[in-house]
Formats: structure tokens, sequence, C-alpha cells
């Protein structure tokens, strides 16, 4: 079998699983070739417990070995975290019309059969790996936006915290400097003196005033705003 030299790439580590040892040796060879490192197992079990250990970056499997088939070992694969992710190529003589079907079903990525040849399997294992890296990296993206918007909900019920505390601070402020004052006269004056009732009333007022403010923070738009200085805003409590 004659074989080019391919072009240079990331060495990627892809697990053989085949209970064929001539097969072995062929695939770990091409596997070679291509610049990767191959990870050679006699079977399903052996192959489990290696991406146990470490998750290949692909896995070339056959379909036909004892103990755990491959149809098993893909399924189990894919219950291992991150396993999901791992490209499956089954390489079997296997090539009935079933077979394949059912090989897909279970999850296999790329179904080849032998005796096959060097070029397919080249072009096939590289196109595996591709689309590993683009899974990878839509994962990575997706985690990146997952903070991103963990990030944007903090800020936002921050902002809110902010806007909620400065109007409390703005509606409540008045009465309530309303209400220390009233409270210094009644200290001051005596009960017959007509200040006093008169501070007693403004404080009754005032009290119902917040009491009311307080009903209304309790019902608030958080999308109802109003300018409170500086380009700063506070939550609108009424609308205009």
């Amino acid at each position: 079998m004659e074989i080019d030299n391919p072009e240079p790439a990331a060495e990627r580590r892809i697990l053989i699983a085949d209970d064929d040892a001539d097969s072995r040796i062929v695939v770990a060879s091409v596997i070679s070739i291509l610049g990767h490192s191959p990870v050679v197992v006699h079977g399903g079990g052996e192959a489990l417990e290696e991406c146990e250990r470490q998750l290949p970056d692909l896995a070339i499997i056959d379909y036909t070995m004892p103990a755990v088939n491959g149809l098993e070992m893909c399924h189990r694969l894919k219950t291992i975290p991150g396993g999901e992710l791992v490209p499956i190529l089954m390489l079997t003589a296997r090539d009935s019309m079933q077979d394949k079907i059912a090989a897909l079903e279970e999850g296999v990525d790329d179904y080849l059969t032998k005796p096959f040849n060097y070029q397919e399997l080249r072009a096939r294992v590289t196109a595996l790996l591709r689309v590993r890296d683009l899974n990878l990296k839509l994962v990575a993206k997706n985690e990146e936006l997952k903070k991103m918007q963990e990030r944007l909900i903090a800020t936002e019920r921050q902002v809110a915290v902010g806007q909620l505390a400065g109007t409390a601070a703005h509606q409540l402020g008045q009465p309530l400097s309303a209400i220390m004052l009233n409270c210094f006269l009644i200290e001051k004056l005596p009960k017959d003196d007509p200040k006093f009732m008169g501070a007693t009333v403004a404080i009754k007022n005032d009290v119902r005033r917040m009491v009311e403010m307080i009903d209304s923070l309790r019902n608030i738009k958080a999308s109802a705003r109003e300018e409170y200085f500086d380009g700063t805003e506070i939550l609108k409590l009424k609308d205009e």
C-alpha cells in the first residue's frame, strides 16, 4: 500500500479498539503516519477503561469484539462526561445495511468497512477531527455566553438594587426628615401648645405617605425609570 506524506497536523490522541491484532497494527500505523498518537486496546472493555482515564480525540472501533462490542462501547462512551463530544469511526468487516443503520442509530459518527483504503481513512479521520474541533469551539462559546449572561444578570440586579435604594432614599427622605423635625418639636413643646398638636398631625400624615410609598415599591415596574441627578436614574413610583 503506497502512502504519500500527509500535511503536518497537530498531534491528536486516537483510540483504536479491535480484537484483531493485524487490524490494530495496520490502523495504528496509518494513524502514526498521519502525525497522531495511537492508543491501541484489544476490546471494548479496555477501550472504556482508557476513556475513563483520559478521553481521546477520536475513537476507531470494531463492530464485533468480545465482552463489550462496538455498539455497546459506543453507547457507554456517550455516558462518560465529555464522551458525547468524542467522534466515533466504526471500522469493521461487517458491511450489511442493517449493521450500518444500527451503528449510526447508536451514535457512531462514521462507518468504514474493511479492507479500507488509506486515502479514505485519512480523509474520514481528518473530517471527524475537524468536527470535534468545531464542537469543542461551540461548547467553549456556549460556556462563554453563559458566563456573560450570568455577569449581565448580576449587573442588572446590582443596578436594580441601586435604583431601588435611590428611589427609597429620594421618595422617603423628605417625609423622614419632616418626621425627625416634628419629633424634635414634640420633645421641646408642651402638650397644650398648638404647635405640638400640629406636629403630631404632621407626623401621622408623613407616616401615611411613607406607607403608601412602600406599597408602591412592592408593585413598581422595573422599566419605569426617571432621572434623579447627574445622569443617575431611579425607579418611578407613579406614572405621570
